[in-house]
């Protein structure tokens, strides 16, 4: 292999200066046209390319970003992490990924790795790069360790940090709240518009924020609008597809009555719609199922699946623009929310021989 050629190079070679170069290379500042033309050939010639340790050393910055998730094989973080990955490149970075595998026993089967996410902190800043993003793992347990606690501030006191989770004081990130379950408390009311009174909730994590959230939403939506809030139609298990059957699979054991069922998410509901047709239950014409939160192929189910999207594309986007924005020195720590929207299709309709509840609250189409 060849020896790299130099800035310094292509500089004599063309009888500007090294800065003149950079110019060109950058595309920034005043050069002539024969002079940028001149160097440009000499560039496309010689192959040149800058190097990325020497820039870092003179800009203080990699041009790379940290993204810390805990399971990139669940949808929500692969599609998650292509999201953000695209607005990155677009603003010219690369992203430095860690799979922390801090998920549910139920989908690896008890293996964890034994890494923790504490050392992959540490590995951040010994990569030194501008920032990092913090997209799931323990910053989603509702009993968070202070070891976590400390090294996440240790963290965001050297370098910009943002994370997708609720907000912890005295922690100096930038926090974006996914969600304050608003988007569940539509799908109940879109529900009980339909005429819908027993409505039970399945699949996701105890002790997990996002559970608790929604959980909370869904049993206050039920009290607002005067609905049973029984205990029995609530079977909590994972964020899978698996978990969702099994969900089903519990509460059609318990012989509780429901005619609708909200889903964690869009895997859960593919799981429990499993699970009903597998006891002779139609969706929706038995049960009517809506997911707490869209992926990519609720259009593709059958029926098409009803759900809250939670503008995940959004979120992408917005996490990026927040963690250079921290990089550049142009924003505070802060908090910013996503609101989620009801996307109606196919698999609710009214129960057989109901009729819709008068006042119910309709969602805004």
């Amino acid at each position: 292999m060849g020896k790299s050629v130099t800035i310094r190079e292509i500089a004599e070679e063309c009888h500007v200066s090294i800065a003149t170069v950079s110019r060109v290379f950058n595309d920034s500042g005043t050069v002539s046209a024969a002079t940028r033309q001149r160097v440009e050939e000499a560039i496309a010639r010689r192959g040149y390319t800058p190097n990325a340790l020497a820039r870092s050393l003179i800009s203080d910055q990699t041009m790379t970003l940290g993204v810390i998730a805990p399971d990139i094989a669940n949808p929500y973080f692969s599609a998650l992490f292509t999201l953000i990955e695209q607005a990155a490149i677009q603003a010219g970075y690369f992203l430095v990924l860690c799979n922390t595998f801090y998920i549910s026993s139920s989908y690896q089967q008890g293996q964890r790795m034994a890494r923790t996410e504490e050392e992959y902190f540490e590995m951040m800043l010994r990569r030194k790069v501008d920032g990092v993003l913090v997209i799931g793992g323990q910053i989603d347990v509702v009993e968070m360790s202070q070891s976590y606690r400390a090294a996440l501030t240790n963290l965001a006191r050297r370098m910009p940090v943002v994370v997708i989770g609720r907000p912890i004081p005295d922690v100096p990130c930038v926090f974006i709240e996914k969600e304050s379950g608003g988007g569940v408390i539509t799908a109940v009311n879109y529900l009980a518009s339909l005429g819908h009174r027993r409505i039970a909730f399945a699949g996701g994590e105890p002790g997990i924020t996002i559970t608790a959230t929604r959980l909370g939403a869904y049993r206050d939506a039920l009290a607002a609008l005067r609905l049973p809030c029984d205990e029995e139609l609530v079977c909590l298990s994972d964020y899978y597809a698996k978990d969702g059957y099994q969900a089903g699979q519990v509460l059609l054991a318990r012989g509780v009555d429901f005619t609708a069922a909200l889903a964690i998410n869009d895997s859960v509901a593919l799981g429990l719609m499993r699970a009903l047709k597998d006891h002779g239950l139609s969706v929706p014409q038995d049960v009517s199922i809506i997911s707490c939160d869209q992926f990519y192929n609720s259009e593709y189910l059958i029926p098409r699946l009803t759900g809250i999207d939670q503008h995940n594309e959004l979120l992408g986007k917005l996490v990026i623009q927040a963690l250079l924005g921290a990089v550049h020195g142009t924003s505070e720590p802060a908090l910013i929310k996503c609101m989620p929207e009801l996307v109606v299709r196919e698999s609710c309709q009214p129960p057989r021989q109901a009729v819709p509840r008068e006042g119910a609250a309709m969602p805004n189409q």
